[in-house]
């Protein structure tokens, strides 16, 4: 082979390789592309499959914290919500479980900062709201308390707003009751009552809220409202009986003792109504009775009375044949002027002008203290001659 040969070849051997290596450097490309991708593929699985698994882990522990807290364990509560956030640091529905778990474990201080942390996320957040004036009427911070309900029932809530705004302002309503802050209370509950829901139970809430506030007028017209929906309300009828014995409206307090009486067999509904009778049926100052009438039920009062006080005088050893100081003595003389002056009355006038000596002297001997319990006629003619401004003819 000629130089000039060997060189060609040589030549040809070194064309030859170089194409080769072109040719293979595609083939790396495209096996380390492929490498990459499945590689890429196995993280992308194994990363998605530890997500579902944490997800799963930090359900389960939702759920066990869940359970802990329906069975009253507080402290279990607050340790499975805990482990449950660890996989789901974020999870806003966890960390107002857990301030929950916090607040039933009392550990209050703990409870307002982790809803506190939310609020600053959702400054507008109805519920987280409500949980801090819940947690602030806990630590006796009223103001903090109306703050907080205040901006629940103006925030913006998940789902039912109507619905769940007036449930606030309620909550709101009885922590005022509670503190004793009653102007602040009727205001609330007279802004309730202007977008209340005009169901049964609802007018039965604000009867009872007023009822709560000494309202008897206004508890008295709800009581009612609510009675119109379902007669056989036994809440609504014994509510309006106290209510309206309250005022003094006695015939109307008895007719809604008498309905709760018929849907519910219990001694205290059948006291009331015996009390409320002996009121109606005692009752001397009735403008249209007759002076026969009227001289026959004080004749009954004074009876009723000298018995009374013959039990006080009983129970505290006091004798009342002798004329003395003690107020069981000075009323028994005042008894027995006032009998007499009752038995030889000749007119309706000179009756009505014993009245008011009458319901002192009735007054003063029902109030008296350790004299032993008193009977059903004992609390009609202390709630008739007690209240005899109400009752003048």
């Amino acid at each position: 082979m000629t130089a000039t040969s060997k060189r060609g070849w040589a030549a040809r051997a070194r064309a030859a390789k170089a194409h080769i290596r072109i040719f293979r450097r595609p083939i790396y490309v495209v096996w380390l592309s492929l490498l990459a991708i499945v590689f890429f593929a196995f993280t992308l699985s194994i990363n998605r499959l530890y997500a579902q698994q944490r997800r799963q882990w930090s359900a389960y522990w939702f759920q066990q914290g869940q359970e802990e807290l329906a069975k009253n364990n507080a402290p279990g509560a607050v340790s499975d919500l805990r482990t449950a956030l660890v996989f789901s640091h974020d999870n806003q529905r966890y960390l107002v479980a857990l301030a929950q778990a916090l607040e039933a474990a009392d550990r209050i201080p703990e409870a307002r900062s982790y809803f506190l942390n939310l609020l600053e996320d959702e400054p507008g957040n109805a519920s987280v709201n409500l949980e801090l004036a819940r947690l602030a009427g806990k630590q006796d911070q009223a103001d903090n308390a109306i703050r907080y309900f205040n901006a629940a029932i103006y925030g913006a809530w998940d789902s039912d707003p109507i619905l769940k705004r007036q449930q606030a302002r309620q909550e709101l309503i009885n922590f005022l009751i509670l503190k004793d802050l009653k102007t602040q209370a009727r205001g609330e509950l007279l802004n309730y009552t202007a977008e209340m829901p005009k169901t049964s139970n609802a007018q039965l809430w604000v009867a009872q809220a007023f009822s709560r506030l000494g309202d008897d007028r206004s508890a008295v017209d709800f009581y009612k409202a609510s009675l119109k929906d379902n007669q056989r309300n036994l809440a609504a009828l014994l509510g309006a009986g106290r209510s309206a014995f309250h005022l003094g409206r006695y015939r109307d307090a008895l007719e809604f003792f008498k309905g709760a009486d018929e849907i519910h067999d219990d001694p205290a509904t059948e006291q009331m109504v015996q009390l409320v009778t002996s009121v109606i049926d005692l009752n001397p100052f009735e403008s249209r009775i007759t002076a026969s009438e009227r001289r026959h039920r004080l004749i009954l009062a004074m009876d009723a009375v000298d018995r009374r006080l013959q039990q006080c005088a009983d129970a505290q050893q006091v004798d009342l044949e002798t004329v003395g100081a003690n107020v069981l003595q000075v009323s028994r003389a005042r008894w027995m002027y006032l009998d007499q002056r009752i038995r030889h009355a000749q007119t309706n006038a000179d009756l009505v002008q014993l009245l008011a000596p009458v319901a002192t002297l009735v007054s003063t001997i029902e109030q008296q203290d350790a004299c032993g319990p008193a009977s059903n006629e004992d609390q009609a003619m202390l709630r008739i001659y007690q209240n005899a401004e109400e009752l003048q003819p």
